[in-house]
């Protein structure tokens, strides 16, 4: 239909959570999208920021224990790094000769990043020389071996915080942060094949060689996100939690009182359908669902005072036939004996008439008496077993009623309303079904409840006609004759004599055929 917006499945409260995390997702989406192109951020690059801190450190740590092993043991010295941080550990001079690690092959975009050019750095100076006065200086004052910065004088750096993988233990006396990785460290990272491959940039003591080259520390791991080192979750999920816990905090109160809200005028709405005016819905509210619930309590009262005003005048009409009826009844019994046989069949109609009149008056009658004492009379604990054989014999004690209650079930009713209830029900079903089998009267308990069933085998009813038989006057199209007869009045006073019970009563269709109705009353 035009104009018609699609609604989401499940309960209000899922619809706005799905919503909200909806709307957080797009809002997330726009942000990245605003940075990447105003700011030129990479997504990569700001997931990898964190590991730069990471892996400096870590190459400023290696570097350190590289000062104090021996080359032999450098191999040993990365398996130790790899142990610990669960990575491979791999050291290269940065025209690509191997150092230290298991024997590998680089890959071509690796070994192609490792020998590619990189900023100008500062050389460091060797012993004993200053600035202009390198080994081999050239004409613009370069040094003429550029990339091998000479070896650094003075006493080793300080020692890191902290146990290190490395071969050697602590050394007393060592305090103050490490040193930077290298001058002007540089840390790159990129996925190849199904392994990720970071590198930081540091030197490296040659053997045989007065000062230090310039090398590349090469960390491979099998995932980006799998590997603390690269990668921490826990700030993410801090931040995940601290989010759902605004979320939850702003909007888990909100959506609570909008939908219980929501669930006790739709409560009282089911109420108001199945002719409970007296309820009243509490207004704690003042927005929009508060005007509702003012409304429908409104609506409730009004409702209530046409429906006991209908049944009063109902009752009242009733009740000023009843003398004329009764009149007219004793006229006619007279007049039947000074009839002759010829006339006798016209008085005969006319006492059918009047008999259809006073079983309509007499319905009229229940019905509103029955509406309009509902409040009033007193409840107690019943015998349902007792009231169900009582209604079985007022109804003629046909063979069809099988009252099928063992042992003594009691429920909190009125037993003469109960029993007008179960008379109206047999009626009923005699009347529709009593030739298609047995009709049962069953009772059990269900918890605090218990559950009276009459059932019969008959043709049952159409499905869109089951919420509509307790109607007063209401009747199906083909029990509108004479042979059936009844006024549509049997099933709405067993619904009211129910409802002065504090109980519920419904209808469903058996299978393969018949009819059940079901009262709820409080369980004795």
């Amino acid at each position: 239909m035009k104009g018609k917006l699609p609604s989401l499945p499940g309960s209000l409260s899922r619809q706005i959570f799905a919503l909200a995390f909806v709307n957080l997702g797009l809002l997330l989406l726009v942000f990245l999208v605003f940075a990447r192109y105003q700011y030129r951020l990479e997504f990569g690059s700001f997931l990898f920021a964190p590991a730069r801190d990471r892996l400096e450190a870590v190459a400023a740590e290696v570097a350190l224990d590289l000062e104090q092993t021996p080359v032999e043991r450098r191999t040993e010295l990365m398996g130790r790094f790899a142990a610990v941080y669960g990575v491979d550990f791999y050291l290269f001079k940065n025209e690509g000769t191997q150092l230290a690690g298991k024997p590998v092959q680089l890959p071509v975009e690796v070994r192609r990043r490792l020998e590619g050019p990189r900023p100008r750095e500062e050389a460091v100076q060797p012993r004993g020389q200053g600035r202009g006065e390198g080994r081999g200086e050239g004409a613009d004052g370069g040094p003429e071996d550029e990339g091998v910065p000479p070896r650094r004088r003075g006493p080793p750096p300080p020692d890191r915080r902290g146990p290190s993988p490395g071969l050697r233990g602590p050394t007393p006396g060592r305090r103050g942060p490490p040193p930077p990785p290298g001058q002007g460290g540089r840390v790159f990272e990129m996925p190849v094949g199904n392994l990720f491959w970071a590198g930081v940039r540091i030197p490296v003591e040659e053997p045989g060689q007065e000062g230090q080259v310039r090398g590349t520390l090469l960390l491979a791991a099998t995932s980006f996100y799998g590997t603390p080192l690269f990668f921490d979750f826990k700030p993410w999920l801090a931040a995940l939690i601290a989010v759902m816990g605004i979320f939850v905090v702003c909007w888990l109160p909100f959506i609570r009182g909008l939908t219980k809200t929501i669930s006790r005028i739709t409560e009282a709405a089911e109420q108001i359908e199945q002719g409970n005016f007296e309820m009243e819905l509490p207004v704690d509210r003042s927005d929009e669902l508060g005007h509702l619930a003012t409304a429908i309590n409104r609506m409730s009262a009004r409702l209530s005072g046409f429906v006991s005003g209908q049944k009063r005048f109902l009752g009242d009409i009733a009740h000023e036939l009843c003398a004329p009826i009764a009149r007219m009844q004793f006229g006619l019994g007279i007049l039947e004996r000074k009839t002759d046989e010829s006339q006798r069949a016209a008085v005969d109609d006319v006492q059918d008439e009047m008999r259809q009149m006073s079983g309509l008056v007499s319905e009229l009658l229940s019905f509103s008496k029955a509406g309009m004492e509902k409040k009033d009379r007193p409840l107690g604990p019943v015998d349902v077993g007792e009231i169900a054989r009582r209604a079985a014999e007022r109804e003629g004690g046909s063979p069809a009623f099988h009252i099928e209650i063992p042992e003594p079930v009691k429920a909190i009713a009125d037993a003469e309303y109960l029993l007008r209830s179960l008379g109206n029900l047999l009626r009923n079903a005699l009347r529709y079904a009593g030739d298609a089998g047995p009709i049962t009267v069953s009772a059990r308990r269900e918890k605090n409840e218990v559950v009276i069933a009459v059932t019969d085998c008959g043709p049952g009813l159409p499905p869109e006609e089951l919420d509509r038989i307790f109607t007063p006057f209401y009747r199906l199209e083909a029990s509108r004759n004479r042979d059936h007869g009844g006024v549509g009045l049997g099933l709405a006073i067993v619904k009211s004599c129910v409802e002065g019970c504090r109980g519920q009563v419904r209808c469903r269709n058996r299978q393969p055929s018949g009819l059940e109705v079901e009262i709820r009353l409080a369980a004795a």
